[in-house]
């Protein structure tokens, strides 16, 4: 019954379900007779059935959670392959386009827009190498801070570095990633920005806080709807709002591993 429960279609899993109740139910009337109460049998048969589909249901709903942040993920990557390679893709296939027209018309520029597409090939390649480490196993959140381009950021890292489960790790990077994204746009005169990210038995926090005093970001924008997506596809939970000292703050709980 757990098995079936678990892994098979709904109306299947109802249906050995009921199956196995009847079964657990059948073995009353192969025991005393109903004036003498419900025999022993019959009660431990009774509770084994729910136990079992209790556990099924746990189980078939674990499954479930894992299947979602595995697309999670996959829309991720979806979202970078587009975002990053085919944006270099695309200015290579319009570089050499020109370069065409060029070694027609001015053949002495030529040269110039070779340069420019190889520049492009060299970006391409990068923002390959990028998504192939998320893949394997996330980026390093030192490099994402090394390459920012707005205030100073000042990291916070576990001793040891970070130790959890790789869509987890994913998920951190992306939730650092957007959040230092936001203070971009959204808070232009912020003058730093602190990033922590910590870890208990359990649970993994990230922090993301700037002193910026402009307007925070909206609350439907598509920036926090997507890291609210991938934190509740782990189990986890998002907050986003002012922070009490001033600035805005991104907070992160996320279970060390994916459920």
């Amino acid at each position: 019954v757990a098995a079936a429960v678990r892994h098979r279609p709904a109306r299947t899993a109802a249906g050995v379900a009921a199956g196995g109740l009847a079964v657990a139910a059948a073995s009353w009337c192969t025991g005393n007779s109903a004036g003498a109460g419900v025999p022993t049998v019959t009660g431990l048969n009774l509770l084994a059935w729910l136990a079992a589909v209790v556990a099924g249901l746990l189980l078939r709903e674990r499954d479930r959670r894992r299947r979602d942040a595995a697309a999670a993920v996959r829309l991720d990557l979806a979202r970078e392959l587009h975002d990053e390679v085919a944006h270099h893709v695309t200015g290579i296939v319009l570089q050499a386009q020109a370069a065409r027209i060029l070694a027609r018309r001015r053949p002495g520029e030529v040269d110039g827009a070779l340069a420019g597409i190889e520049t492009a090939g060299a970006e391409a390649l990068a923002a390959m190498r990028r998504v192939v480490a998320l893949l394997r196993e996330g980026e390093d959140l030192g490099d994402l801070v090394s390459r920012y381009g707005g205030p100073p950021v000042r990291l916070r890292l576990p001793a040891g570095g970070l130790r959890c489960a790789p869509a987890v790790s994913a998920v951190v990077y992306r939730v650092v990633q957007e959040s230092l994204t936001n203070v971009t746009r959204h808070a232009p005169r912020a003058r730093s920005v602190s990033v922590t990210v910590g870890e208990s038995p359990s649970s993994v926090t990230v922090t993301v806080l700037d002193d910026g005093p402009s307007p925070a970001p909206a609350a439907g924008g598509y920036g926090l709807i997507g890291m609210r997506e991938r934190v509740e596809a782990l189990g986890g939970e998002l907050s986003a709002g002012p922070a009490p000292s001033g600035g805005w703050a991104v907070s992160a709980v996320l279970p060390r591993e994916a459920r």
